[in-house]
């Protein structure tokens, strides 16, 4: 029996069975790589597309397992695996060598129906469908039929193979094709039928009362699932089979429940998906020694494994289970196992599909974080779910959620632009909770909340959390003609939409319509406005430029053996729209160049300067220092705002004393403010002369620093709508000979330094903008020595 029970839980069994000494099959030692980039996850995918399209065959299929060795052999298994995941990666549907592989799996079938062939070969034919009008659509439409039949037939619990018509199941002549069911096999037809429920078929209702019966039926006392068998029901839980268990959990939730947890003030939490939960997050660090057998370390099958993890962490949202963010951990592990030798057999092929799979999937945008806080966060449990994928067959391109708690540190928040807040009750936040709100947003996110339920005390609260949070700010209500009704969709002023603006971008946006119960009833027929208003609230915050999850991180603070001192000038107006700003710029150049920006934190009109102190890394919100404050020790001067300004005479005379004795003045129109571009133009006139100030040479000292030249730029859709295709920098400068005092930029450089993108930004885009920074940080540390 224990030979049995092996022969069924190998995954795509042929690879494991017979070539037990492969890579992948092995225990997987636990060494990992340390830290990783946006960057290598990108490179390791390019490795193993390049190395999956090196192993197809002429015929257009990949290796299959050879029949000799275990009859009667999944021959389709193995091209389904690859094809699906290279589509997955980004490799069109169309490419011919992908055509031909859809080619050949159309013509061809097992010798048995095998289940995981099944299942990846539906998921094959949706991601093609995508793509190609659902030109495979009677494929996918076929192959899931018998799933169903089959499902039902089994009770939810599937063997190894299947039954190979609906014919033979309805005449029952054979008795049952497969001798028994198991978990592992459970989930890959759940797999394959859920293909086909996105890809707009009908299941019936039967065939997901039965899975869900099913699968609650199987789960463990202690909450997690084993392998499901007649032999092992008694057996503590297995890592493997409870991602198996939650994932289709989740699966059967998502086609039966939408009509459940509409109201607000009731339980949300369904038993069975808490328990298994609970038990994965506490048990997560052992599971991920040993996956398989939970207290056997010998378990293998790893990169299985890790594509579980990936479904769990991406259907129910969580970003961490136990303490480990799933994603980084997984990325961590995969991207040390070694890459196939050419020539590499099917295993490889196996292997390479789960770790692209996982990689390519698990690191796509994330559009929300979901904000678990002390309060009904969570009166609409699916609604991300959902909207993310209404999102998916609106644009075309897969997208992910998820849940974040304050507990967690605030640089871990940055996977998704928004934050999103909902409730219907009065939410709770400690000082502790607003500050890390206000961090984040001072990063470059985004808040949203959303009252449900009609729920005005939870309005009245975040109404009332943005007065702290942002109090030279007004919560004001757009508009029916401004740019967010219009950012994707026409929304027609409606749902009604307030925020909270800098003058740059949105800080918070509140809505007190109920999207979140259209989201999570998938009521797209009857509030189709209620999507597109979320995606015009994304489109609106991002310019519609999403980042792979865990590409945009705050950068840690670094050693700098340079410094230098700088300055942000504070006048009677907005003058420090974006306080974090400095505080990224100086990160970065610690990081790149070694050098350190110490820039002054707010002095009191009355205080001398000596009073200025630099402050620490996490001191929020950065303010400025008067220019009567200047001092000759500081080198470098930031003045920026979003509209018009004029400082005093007593402020004028001051400034230009200081420049002249060596100071540089960075002038920034934040946003690419126009009022205030106008306003710095009118003070550089009064201090130097109505012609003093010129575009900046590209010969210029800051344009010409040895390895960093500048001679090109990019600049923002906005930008580039006004300007054309212009490619040079527009810096204004006035100059004592050949070196600038005085630098103003009318393109935003404010926005570039925080390092977001949203919608109307006029300026240098992120990347730009800090090389533009850079040289002129480096300039001016040049010319202090």
């Amino acid at each position: 029996m224990p030979n049995r029970l092996f022969f069924q839980v190998a995954l795509i069994g042929f690879a494991c069975l017979f070539y037990a000494s492969t890579a992948w099959c092995q225990p997987k030692p636990a060494n990992k790589v340390d830290s990783f980039t946006q960057q290598d996850i990108e490179k390791a995918i390019q490795a193993r597309i390049d190395f999956l399209m090196s192993a197809q065959l002429p015929d257009g299929s990949w290796p299959p397992s050879p029949n000799d060795r275990y009859p009667p052999g999944y021959t389709t298994a193995p091209t389904a695996m690859a094809v699906y995941s290279l589509i997955e990666a980004g490799i069109s549907a169309k490419d011919p060598r992908i055509v031909k592989a859809l080619d050949w799996l159309a013509k061809n079938q097992d010798q048995e129906v095998m289940v995981y062939s099944m299942g990846f070969r539906c998921n094959a034919w949706l991601a093609a469908n995508k793509q190609t009008r659902n030109q495979y659509m009677k494929n996918l439409q076929k192959d899931v039929d018998l799933l169903v039949a089959n499902g039902i037939y089994y009770l939810g619990s599937s063997p190894h193979y299947l039954c190979e018509s609906k014919a033979t199941l309805a005449a029952k002549k054979q008795g049952p094709c497969g001798a028994y069911g198991d978990n592992s096999n459970s989930q890959y037809v759940l797999f394959g039928v859920w293909a086909g429920h996105r890809g707009g078929m009908e299941i019936p209702k039967e065939y997901w009362d039965i899975c869900l019966k099913n699968w609650i039926r199987k789960q463990t006392t202690e909450g997690g699932w084993n392998y499901g068998t007649a032999e092992s029901l008694s057996e503590p839980p297995w890592g493997a089979m409870t991602t198996a268990g939650l994932a289709s959990l989740f699966v059967c939730i998502d086609a039966t429940m939408g009509d459940k947890f509409v109201k607000c003030n009731v339980a949300t939490e369904y038993a069975p998906v808490k328990k298994g939960l609970d038990w994965f997050d506490a048990n997560f660090e052992k599971i991920l020694a040993a996956p398989w057998r939970y207290y056997d370390a010998s378990g293998g099958f790893f990169q299985y494994f890790m594509y579980g993890i990936e479904r769990v962490g991406l259907a129910s949202g969580y970003k961490y289970f136990g303490k480990y963010d799933w994603f980084k951990e997984g990325t961590k592990r995969l991207l040390a196992v070694r890459m196939p030798e050419k020539g590499a057999g099917v295993d490889s092929v196996v292997e390479s599909a789960y770790i692209v799979l996982f990689l390519a999937r698990g690191s796509r945008p994330v559009l929300f974080n979901r904000l678990e806080y002390d309060g009904d966060w969570n009166n609409r449990p699916r609604a991300l779910a959902n909207f993310c994928r209404w999102a998916e067959n609106a644009y075309e391109h897969e997208v992910n959620w998820q849940i974040i708690t304050l507990k967690s540190e605030v640089g871990e928040w940055h996977d998704a632009p928004v934050v999103l807040i909902t409730g219907s009750r009065p939410p709770k936040f400690s000082d502790e909770d607003m500050a890390k709100l206000r961090t984040y947003v001072e990063q470059g996110g985004t808040l949203l909340s959303i009252t449900e339920c009609n729920g005005a005390p939870f309005g009245m609260g975040m109404k009332n959390l943005y007065k702290k949070l942002f109090p030279k700010y007004e919560l004001a209500s757009l508009g029916r003609d401004h740019p967010l009704y219009t950012a994707h969709y026409k929304l027609a002023g409606a749902p009604a939409v307030s925020a909270v603006s800098n003058g740059i971008r949105p800080l918070a946006i509140h809505i007190d319509a109920d999207l979140p119960q259209s989201w999570h009833t998938y009521a797209v027929a009857t509030a189709k406005a209620h999507f597109e208003a979320g995606a015009n609230v994304l489109s609106y915050v991002t310019e519609k430029e999403l980042y792979n999850r865990g590409a945009k991180v705050w950068p840690d603070a670094a050693a700098a053996a340079n410094k230098i001192k700088a300055a942000r000038i504070r006048y009677a107006g907005n003058y420090d729209p974006e306080p974090l700003a400095l505080e990224r710029l100086s990160r970065l150049m610690a990081q790149s160049h070694k050098i350190q920006i110490d820039y002054y934190s707010a002095i009191s009109a009355s205080a001398p300067a000596s009073q200025g102190a630099t402050p620490p890394a996490s001191a929020i919100p950065i303010t400025g220092i008067l220019a009567t404050q200047l001092t000759g020790d500081i080198k470098l001067a930031f003045m920026t705002g979003t509209g018009a300004f004029k400082l005093t005479a007593e402020e004028k005379d001051a400034l230009k004393k200081w420049i002249d004795a060596g100071g540089l003045l960075i002038l920034d129109a934040a946003g690419g403010s126009k009022t205030f571009s106008e306003s710095a133009k009118d003070l550089a006139g009064e201090l130097y002369g109505p012609d003093a100030l010129l575009p900046m040479p590209l010969s210029s000292p800051v344009y010409q620093i040895k390895d960093m030249t500048i001679d090109k730029v990019k600049y923002r859709k906005t930008t580039k709508v006004r300007i054309g295709g212009m490619t040079e920098p527009r810096l204004l400068s006035v100059l004592a000979g050949d070196k600038p005092k005085v630098i103003l930029s009318a393109e935003d450089l404010t926005a570039g330094m925080v390092g977001y993108s949203s919608w109307g930004l006029d300026g240098y885009d992120a990347p730009s903008a800090f090389n533009i920074l850079r040289n002129i940080v480096l300039y001016a540390a040049a010319a202090s020595k």
